[in-house]
């Protein structure tokens, strides 16, 4: 029996191949969730606090990276499986993560300050907030807290504290421990290498904090490889792609071994194919790198 048309794309989008450039070109820039080892252990980490009972002292959770290496991407996913727990449907994607159910996601800002702080986490609650005293803005925050029965804090962007003189930086880690403390609730942050000196730096939260560093990745992987071929079958290109050595070298070489890198060069490269041979290839690749490297030189 001969193989169905198309048979080497995912069956969601595999009607797409007949479709026209445009909307081809839609599906590969639409965000795509796929799993990795390193990623499924973060979730099921974070889960595991959300589901455990009240506690004197909750255990929270640090998860470092360099920049692009997807954490706010697990924090999306995250949040969706929330929802999709609660109602019973298959995961759906989120346009970026947001507060949810029991869980209050919140990127940290530039410039934080202990006002500024509970003023974005009443805005995270989409609660009227207006600019007054601390202690007056803590017992606002304390309120909404309990009402909303909330369970773990998540916080995007944690290194942005680091920028901080150190006074200001005391005060923020204080309001964590804090709310931590009163509410009994876990906090899950996400930072670059910087996060974990900031949490080394106050012993009550290296106490409380298991610090997880989320792995750069090499060419001998045996999940990227994986993680490259699901993602391929994603791309509504009429040719199936070889996820063969020569391929993966040409990514890692210039992806920097950075995740979320190494998916915008699939995506760039995949648009080309549009226009060339509907398969990716390490040549291709190549010639997508270097175009976009000129550009960036001027």
């Amino acid at each position: 029996m001969s193989p169905a048309p198309f048979d080497h794309l995912h069956s969601e989008i595999r009607h797409l191949a007949t479709a026209g450039i445009l909307a081809r070109k839609a599906c590969i820039q639409t965000d795509r969730w796929i799993s990795y080892p390193a990623a499924e252990d973060a979730l099921e980490r974070i889960f595991e606090l959300l589901d455990m009972p009240p506690r004197l002292r909750m255990p929270s959770l640090l998860f470092w990276a360099s920049p692009n290496m997807g954490k706010t991407h697990i924090q999306k996913r995250f949040i969706e499986l929330c929802i999709a727990r609660d109602t019973g449907e298959a995961p759906k994607s989120l346009s970026k993560p947001e507060p949810y159910g029991s869980v209050l996601w919140l990127e940290v800002n530039d410039n934080l300050s202990e006002k500024r702080l509970y003023m974005d986490l009443l805005n995270a609650f989409r609660a009227p907030c207006q600019d007054t005293t601390a202690s007056r803005l803590q017992a606002m925050v304390l309120k909404h807290f309990e009402a909303r029965s909330i369970r773990m804090i998540i916080l995007d962007e944690l290194q942005r504290i680091t920028d901080l003189r150190d006074r200001d930086q005391r005060a923020i880690l204080n309001v964590l421990k804090y709310l931590s403390n009163q509410l009994q609730v876990s906090i899950v942050g996400f930072g670059s290498g910087e996060t974990k000196a900031l949490i080394k730096s106050d012993a009550h939260l290296e106490e409380r904090f298991d610090i997880v560093a989320l792995p750069t990745w090499t060419t001998k992987e045996k999940w990227l490889v994986n993680l490259v071929s699901e993602r391929i079958e994603y791309l509504p290109l009429r040719k199936p792609t070889s996820v063969d050595r020569a391929l993966m070298e040409a990514l890692f070489l210039h992806s920097r071994s950075l995740l979320g890198r190494m998916f915008d060069l699939i995506e760039r490269t995949a648009i080309a194919a549009l226009e060339h041979d509907e398969q990716l290839s390490a040549s291709l690749v190549e010639e997508v790198a270097t175009r976009r490297r000129r550009k960036e030189d001027g």
